[in-house]
Order: structure tokens, then sequence, then C-alpha cells
């Protein structure tokens, strides 16, 4: 279902302008957008929401929004009869300067729900059986008018807040990297790349690890205030673990002897390099 889900994604987002003048009145006046992150972001979650009701709709899901805008995730969707086979979906936005900088997006707490099953979260973390996040980055339009009103036959003098949208979907551990989101909270961080591809192919490390080890890896980093870290980098985390795994414990049932052979197989690949 993981392919069909993204393949649907891809095909009809292909059909999408996500081009946007802004938000019309019912005077029939549009007012720009301007270049604000918060509402850039917004703007794309509602370009995608209609997609994503199609898609569950073909593959007879129920889709929900959860009542409050602060718990994870965006999106549910769900088949009544499966309550433990829920898919979770988070939209994320950034901007670059230059085709050269560095893309990276925050993917959620690692501590809340993974730690403690029904923290900021809608149901429950052990209910969900894939983690999608659908990310948009785009480039600022600094020629973009700020807080501007239109008429609405003088649309098309309107500058687009955005330029150069690219898009992509992928599990969230294929893209996650190993340091926090920002240095003060306690948001799991995107791999840094330069390169989108490798964000559209989920290419992170632990797209090479698996979902156990993501799991394991955040569920037991350090918290921001923690004063003894055990580690703070794959690295180290890596010669951690199979000291401890005899004492490591999830919200869900794993296989240790896999996870230590997954570990295993990623050392000597990349220690060989």
């Amino acid at each position: 279902m993981a392919d069909l889900i993204i393949d649907k994604f891809y095909q009809k987002m292909a059909n999408v302008n996500l081009e946007a003048f802004g938000i019309l009145d019912s005077s029939n006046c549009i007012h720009t957008l301007g270049t604000d992150s918060k509402i850039i972001g917004r703007i794309f979650e509602m370009y995608a929401q209609p997609i994503l009701e199609e898609i569950a709709k073909e593959l007879k899901y129920t889709i929900k929004t959860p009542k409050s805008q602060t718990v994870y995730p965006d999106f549910v969707l769900f088949k009544p009869e499966k309550p433990t086979e829920k898919v979770a979906i988070d939209i994320k936005t950034t901007y670059i300067n230059t085709e050269q900088s560095t893309i990276k997006f925050t993917l959620g707490s690692y501590g809340s729900y993974m730690r403690n099953n029904t923290k900021n979260i809608e149901y429950k973390y052990t209910d969900y059986i894939k983690h999608y996040v659908i990310g948009f980055v785009y480039k600022r339009n600094g020629l973009a008018q700020e807080s501007r009103v239109y008429k609405y036959e003088d649309r098309q003098k309107i500058v687009f807040p955005y330029n150069d949208v690219k898009y992509f979907i992928e599990e969230k551990y294929k893209i996650s990297g190993d340091k926090p989101g920002s240095g003060n909270t306690e948001n799991i961080g995107s791999f840094p790349t330069k390169n989108f591809s490798d964000l559209k192919y989920g290419k992170g490390p632990f797209s090479e690890l698996g979902q156990d080890v993501f799991d394991i890896y955040w569920k037991y980093y350090p918290k921001y205030r923690t004063f003894q870290k055990a580690y703070t980098s794959l690295d180290e985390f890596l010669n951690w673990l199979p000291n401890n795994i005899d004492s490591i414990e999830l919200l869900h049932k794993f296989d240790a002897e896999s996870v230590m052979e997954s570990i295993s197989r990623y050392k000597f690949i990349h220690q060989n390099k």
C-alpha cells in the first residue's frame, strides 16, 4: 500500500498548479500573501489536502485531520476495520536561497509520542504502520508585494511570493538525519543535503538501517536538557547500542537480532568506503 500512496500522490500532483495569487475576500479583492513562511506552508498544505482526499477515496481509506493543530500528524488515513494499521502523513515546508543551499526540515517530536504512546498524537503511536512526510521546497521571491490589495480583474499584476517549487513524499525514517531540527527543541531533523533527489528517493542513513533502528535512535536520543548524553551522533549510537541492546524497549515489538545485523551491515559498508 505504501507504494500506491506514493505513486498516486506524484501522479495527481503533476496536474496541480501551485501558484497562488492570494486570499480572495467577499468584495472580490485579492490580498497578497507576502513571503511569510508559515502562510506559504499553509498554502501548500491546502493544495495537498484535496489530493490526499482523492487518494484516500480510491484506496478506500477514511481521512481525518486531528481536532488540535498541535498534535501529530497533519492527516490520518485509516480503515475502521483495521484500527492498528493507520497511516500518518505530515506536511513540511522549507525555503532555500539558491540551488546550492542546504535543504533541511524538522520532522516532529522525539520527546513525546515515541516515548509515551499517547502524548501529543492523534490515536496511539502503536496504531500506525506507516509515517509519511510530504515536503515542499521553494525559493522566496523578493519582488513579491507584502500585504497589498488588488481588484480581481487586476490579479495578473500580482507577483507570486515563491517560485521553483519542488515536492516529495517519503517515509519519515528514510529522510531522517541524526541531529535534532534545532539546537533547543526536541524535534527530529532531516538529513542535510543540497541535492533534492536525496530527499525524494529517501537516501538518509536510516533508510539503510531500517525503521526499528530509527525508532531506537530517537526514542533514546538525549533530551535537550540532559546533562550526560550517551550519544549525539549516529557514529556514537552505533558504538553505544551493542552494549545496551538487551535493555532496549520500544512501544512495539522488534527483533534485536535483526537490528544488530542491520547495524553490522551498515558499519561494514560505510567503514570500507
